[in-house]
């Protein structure tokens, strides 16, 4: 059952990878071009952010409560709503509607999604199966980007008219995905009875209060709001407008990340599962912040296509993250987890956008840039060297173990 599950959400990941990655590139330029401001796009997706906290933190609590497979297709019915809402909106505010839940479903699926690959592969092997699992859904979505370039420059380019088909695409093939999901994924951890949902979330709190470490990663995922959350809306914005990018400069920026994080997704799950999680994250840090210098000071566009690059080869890193989230908890705790994690991490960075959006257009376009590097270089990069390692399974449980009484 385990390795039917996982070549399933291998196959689920991979589809919704290439379909999700059509508009990817394009979902705030789009609201841009429906009308709204820079400061109305930092703002509402902030509060996008602020929802989503509530409602995927509850998805991540379910996951223990109902089952995995239940809150899955939740999630995915939530995704493919939301794809329903950019395909048919007819001005920004509309759009917003899509863009909230998109972001529901971003945190809430892909948690539940990773649940069910670490509860579908062994502690030994994990970091190379998520980083598998990385690798080939990447690989999918190399393809999208030129894709999508391609069928925006047929439908008119970089507006409103251009971007929207690729909407129609993407759900389409989001649909074909859930129904394999649906049919074929099992549940492979019994689902306990517990009392009440507010019982599991007073059990979270507490398995939460009593260990240090796991405060710290969830401040680790606060911060990195803004150096994500802060950017991310604004960078194509900035490629387009300031740096004179086309829909193929994008195309081909996109395309480059994807091939580069594939190329180097293998070996990272490798060095993780045989030098440790924490030292691999951190090794490949710099990548981010040289990737950001040549995004910022590049005098052409094409240089743009570089730094995405040896951006791609930072993404690849994000396996190992993920790997090290799962194997924080033991894994009939992982929901619960997720859900109180998400809960705090994403509140905590819901102003994100707003204030990297304040700094964008009151300041100068780079200023959020720069301020992520920093963040990440200076307060998260340490934070992660604090957190335990994960790799030997049974002398971190012993660790997990004796900060208190097993939790009941």
């Amino acid at each position: 059952m385990q390795r039917r599950n996982y070549i399933v959400l291998m196959t689920r990941r991979i589809l919704s990878s290439f379909f999700n990655g059509l508009s990817q590139q394009y979902i705030d330029l789009y609201i841009v071009k429906l009308g709204a401001s820079i400061i109305d796009l930092g703002i509402y997706r902030s509060f996008a952010g602020f929802i989503s906290a509530f409602i995927s933190s509850g998805l991540g609590f379910a996951a223990d409560l109902w089952g995995r497979k239940k809150t899955y297709i939740i999630g995915m019915l939530l995704e493919i709503i939301s794809i329903v809402f950019f395909a048919l909106a007819f001005d920004w505010k509309f759009a917003i509607i899509g863009l909230i839940l998109s972001m529901v479903a971003f945190f809430g699926l892909s948690n539940v999604e990773n649940i069910l690959i670490a509860d579908s592969t062994k502690s030994k092997k994990r970091a190379f199966g998520f980083g598998m699992v990385w690798s080939l859904s990447t690989l999918a979505a190399s393809f999208s980007p030129i894709m999508a370039a391609f069928v925006i420059n047929r439908f008119g380019g970089l507006t409103v008219q251009g971007i929207k088909p690729v909407f129609y695409l993407q759900l389409s093939g989001l649909i074909i995905a859930m129904l394999i999901a649906s049919i074929f994924i099992q549940d492979i951890i019994a689902r306990k009875n517990y009392k009440k949902y507010k019982e599991t979330v007073k059990e979270s709190v507490e398995m939460l209060r009593r260990r240090k470490w796991l405060q710290r990663w969830v401040l680790i995922e606060v911060l990195g709001g803004y150096v994500f959350s802060s950017t991310m809306p604004y960078q194509m914005i900035y490629a387009v407008t300031i740096k004179g990018a086309d829909e193929f400069i994008l195309g081909y920026m996109g395309t480059a990340s994807n091939l580069a994080t594939i190329a180097i997704s293998p070996i990272i799950g490798k060095m993780a599962d045989r030098y440790g999680r924490v030292k691999t994250l951190l090794l490949f840090r710099p990548f981010f912040y040289i990737s950001m210098m040549i995004f910022l000071m590049t005098p052409s566009p094409l240089f743009l296509v570089i730094a995405w690059a040896l951006r791609g080869i930072f993404y690849a890193s994000a396996s190992v993250f993920q790997t090290i989230v799962m194997e924080l908890v033991p894994k009939e705790y992982r929901g619960r987890w997720l859900g109180i994690k998400n809960l705090i991490s994403i509140l905590g960075r819901s102003p994100a956008p707003i204030i990297g959006g304040f700094l964008y257009y009151n300041y100068f376009p780079e200023l959020p840039f720069i301020m992520a590097v920093l963040v990440d270089l200076l307060i998260r990069a340490p934070l992660i060297s604090s957190i335990p390692e994960t790799l030997n399974r049974k002398e971190y449980l012993r660790q997990f173990v004796a900060v208190s009484d097993r939790i009941s």
